[in-house]
């Protein structure tokens, strides 16, 4: 089974039992948010350490607890409150990341030994207890229903579960007892730590009743200090202390420290056996900080070639222009391996696999990788951290990487730079050209550590899903390498060589079971999607495959090849249609080229005419510089409307109406002004302009042509339109490289720099 995960710090949540939590995660927020729109199902687990940012699989406990969503409720800050109650024990069998949203594979676990006569004795030997076992941190009312639920027709495992919740034990044994499947063990777990606290409150009046004897009212200030002296004396343990002091130089003498390091521990540990137990926490965890970050590990980078190609071919389909980039970097640094490590910023729409990318380097390079989140980052302190002075400080999240990653040359992945913003907390985004600035990381400077940190060495991969949203003192110190939007064919081949054998492989089927011909793929591309990526063409593909699943289990079928009717079997009615041309050409309509986030389109225009009063109307959802592109145009025909075969047309008298279809998608840009003035003058010379023609272009009132953008997508767009002659301005000829050569071998391109060249190849004059 399969669930959103929410993933605690040292919360253990036992069935049957309601518990409110704090959740403000990003990615614990997504996968509650997930759950509450579904059927407010979602596992709880425990993470081991609860220092750790983003835990692994390792991380967390493998028992956690299948809850039900009660209540949600959104906070001022942005975080979360829910309220859960627990339902079923589940064992973790595999953590999902996808897209910051946690789900997990799990199974539902059964308890054993649920009733019997030894139970019930059990049950009122605690019962017996309660009053004296939790008087000292339960409350009268909860003490009370406790016992009700004891006396009632109630089933032992709940009375366990109830119990072992409100009991004041630490994280470890909490978990013990939600991982004991045994009722009658868990409630005999119970008992003994129910005694344990008992005998450890007895044990803490003897411990007070000696220090308040040693104590006058001028030693009040060390009472704490005197109490943990008194508490080691009973157990017979030396100074803990001692210990830590041993500990941390030793460290330091058996390692290869940078000396402002050494130097600053060893002040520090001098601090430490100075100060008062208050203080010595706090200058303890300072010392672990220092020593904890890596100064000198390092890991060798592959620097063979042959075999990053392969790594990066093997994960990624196309994208040559930035595996070209990476390459490049890897033949500058076995030249020279003291070159600065570029500071890559990988651009595009969503689902174009920007992170994977980065993930990916990593592995070709064999660089450790870490990953740090920038969407909705507004506080400073989360790039440079906090004073130590202060209560609950912290490093940044840039030396929390750091110290993940264990050396000092990792892969470090910020992800969705253009995402940060900024209030009366600060602005991180200029706390960020310390991190990316070359002339400048070799000496970060965090609040907390107080010592200059090297990341130099470290290579950074920013990514972005637009460059104009970065801000301009980034966007200087970074090389942007775009992504754009997967073509048509791209898609597929994606398709059949990652996506399909990925999901067989997840649903356990195999490529005799169910195959899946070109054609079915590209109708689910064109008709069922509409976006950059293959996100929503994966889930597609899954949804495909588990409804197979099914009817296989049904013995309604054994195997079977998904084509186009497969397709509408399985996903139901079509969701989009892309343009193809007229089937037969008409005057007054010409086909422009759109480019667009989920790659291009055709954009056929229409222009008519009739008698009025000389009123121009524009309708199409056109945004501003479209409008001004059609204002552009038919200026430009007016004055020339003798050369074009214009007659008998008074502009004061006539009104005309230019429209772009699909009015319910916004247009912009100047790439439409060639099309628009074909348009216009087709319509009123009545003249039909061929259905196979298409054109882009921006037009200037004197009539020149100027560059455009976008030229692969909407040359592979005007194809599979039917289209089979291109006008485009002269300056775009060096995109036609980007364009797939099954492609361009079938168009015919015209490359024009002035509008008289297209009228006189159209219209022959």
């Amino acid at each position: 089974m399969n669930k959103p995960l929410l993933l605690t710090r040292g919360i253990i949540i036992f069935p049957t039992v309601d518990e409110d939590i704090e959740i403000g995660r990003l990615k614990s927020i997504n996968s509650v948010n997930l759950a509450a729109k579904g059927d407010k199902k979602i596992v709880v687990v425990s993470q081991k350490d609860p220092q750790i940012e983003s835990p692994s699989f390792n991380d967390v406990y493998q028992i956690g607890t299948l809850c039900r969503i009660t209540f949600l409720e959104k906070n001022a800050d942005d975080s979360y409150k829910v309220t859960i109650k627990g339902d079923k024990r589940v064992l973790i069998k595999k953590i999902h990341d996808d897209n910051d949203t946690l789900s997990v594979d799990f199974e539902v676990m059964k308890e054993i030994n649920t009733n019997s006569k030894e139970i019930q004795e059990r049950i009122r030997l605690l019962y017996d207890m309660i009053d004296k076992s939790f008087a000292n941190y339960a409350k009268p009312k909860e003490t009370k229903q406790l016992k009700l639920l004891m006396l009632g027709n109630t089933l032992p495992s709940k009375i366990a579960d109830q119990v072992a919740a409100a009991l004041p034990v630490d994280q470890n044994n909490k978990q013990k007892l939600l991982e004991e499947l045994d009722v009658l063990k868990r409630i005999n777990n119970i008992i003994r730590l129910s005694t344990k606290e008992e005998d450890a409150k007895a044990i803490d009046n003897e411990i007070n009743r000696k220090v308040n004897s040693t104590l006058s009212r001028q030693q009040k200030e060390f009472y704490l200090r005197e109490k943990m002296r008194v508490v080691k004396e009973e157990l017979g343990e030396i100074n803990s202390r001692e210990n830590d002091v041993n500990s941390f130089k030793k460290r330091v003498e058996e390692n290869p420290y940078p000396e402002h390091i050494k130097k600053r521990v060893l002040s520090e540990i001098n601090r430490m056996e100075a100060s008062n137990p208050q203080e010595n926490s706090i200058t303890r965890g300072y010392i672990e900080w220092l020593l904890d970050i890596p100064w000198w590990q390092v890991t060798t980078d592959n620097n063979d070639i042959r075999h990053v190609e392969e790594i990066l071919n093997k994960s990624h389909y196309g994208l040559e222009k930035v595996k070209e980039r990476i390459i490049e970097y890897l033949a500058v640094r076995a030249r020279s391996p003291q070159s600065k490590a570029p500071i890559i910023c990988l651009v595009g729409p969503p689902g174009v696999g920007k992170s994977t990318l980065a993930r990916s380097i990593a592995e070709a390079l064999g660089k450790q990788f870490v990953k740090m989140s920038l969407g909705g980052v507004r506080d400073e302190a989360e790039i440079r951290g906090h004073r130590k002075t202060y209560i609950g400080s912290m490093p940044g999240r840039i030396i929390k990487a750091m110290k993940q990653a264990g050396v000092i040359n990792p892969l470090f992945l910020l992800d969705e730079l253009d995402k940060m913003t900024s209030d009366m907390r600060g602005d991180p985004a200029s706390a960020m050209l310390e991190v990316l600035d070359p002339e400048q990381n070799n000496k970060f400077s965090d609040n907390y550590i107080e010592e200059d940190y090297d990341l130099s060495k470290v290579m950074f991969v920013a990514t972005a899903n637009y460059a104009e949203q970065i801000p301009a003192p980034l966007y200087d110190r970074l090389e942007i390498i775009e992504l754009t939007s997967y073509t048509e064919r791209e898609k597929l081949e994606i398709a059949k060589k990652y996506l399909v054998p990925k999901i067989r492989q997840e649903a356990a089927i195999s490529d005799k079971e169910l195959e899946f011909n070109d054609d079915a793929i590209l109708f689910i591309i064109r008709r069922y999607t509409q976006e950059a990526g293959v996100r929503q063409l994966e889930r597609l593909l899954q949804k495909i495959a588990r409804k197979f699943v099914v009817r296989q289990q049904h013995k309604e079928i054994k195997m079977q090849t998904i084509d186009e009717k497969a397709v509408i079997l399985y996903l139901k009615k079509e969701l989009y249609e892309y343009n193809v041309r007229e089937p037969s050409p008409m005057p007054g309509v010409v086909n422009g080229m759109a480019y667009t986030s989920a790659g291009g389109d055709l954009l056929p225009i229409e222009v008519t005419y009739f008698k009025g009063k000389g009123i121009i109307s524009i309708t199409g959802n056109l945004k501003e510089t479209m409008k001004e592109s059609a204002q552009v145009a038919l200026g430009y025909v007016k004055a020339n409307a003798d050369r074009f075969g214009i007659k008998d047309v008074d502009f004061n008298k006539t009104d005309i109406h230019i429209h772009v279809p699909s009015g319910g998608i916004p247009k912009d840009g100047p790439s439409a002004g060639v099309t628009l003035t074909t348009a216009i003058i087709s319509a009123l010379s009545n003249r039909a302009v061929p259905n196979t023609i298409a054109m882009t272009g921006e037009i200037t009132l004197r009539g020149r042509v100027g560059i455009i953008g976008g030229v692969k997508e909407k040359v592979i767009s005007a194809f599979r339109g039917g289209i089979n002659e291109i006008f485009m301005p002269s300056k775009d000829e060096r995109y036609l490289e980007d364009v797939p050569k099954e492609v361009a071998t079938q168009i015919k391109f015209h490359f024009v720099e002035h509008y008289n060249d297209i009228y006189k190849s159209i219209f022959g004059q």
